[in-house]
């Protein structure tokens, strides 16, 4: 999840100081607008060098983290 908290940290500076979990909603709890979301978008393809669908609704920072291990964008450890 390294990698997507320093995307997030980039998109939203004050997140860095933020404990973060899979549970936290991306809109509300993080209080992402859907500007940064577009921006989150497109640094996670540009680092993973695909472009992905998005067509599934995604809430949670854990929802997010499964789409993206379902489309072989790993950004957890394991």
């Amino acid at each position: 999840m390294e990698e997507l908290l320093e995307l997030l940290a980039y998109v939203k500076p004050e997140l860095r100081m933020m404990p973060l979990n899979r549970q936290m909603y991306l809109m509300e709890d993080l209080q992402l607008t859907d500007c940064d979301a577009l921006v989150l978008v497109a640094l996670i393809e540009a680092r993973s060098g695909r472009i992905l669908g998005w067509e599934k609704p995604l809430e949670t920072l854990g929802d997010l983290l499964d789409y993206l291990a379902s489309q072989g964008v790993e950004m957890e450890e394991e």
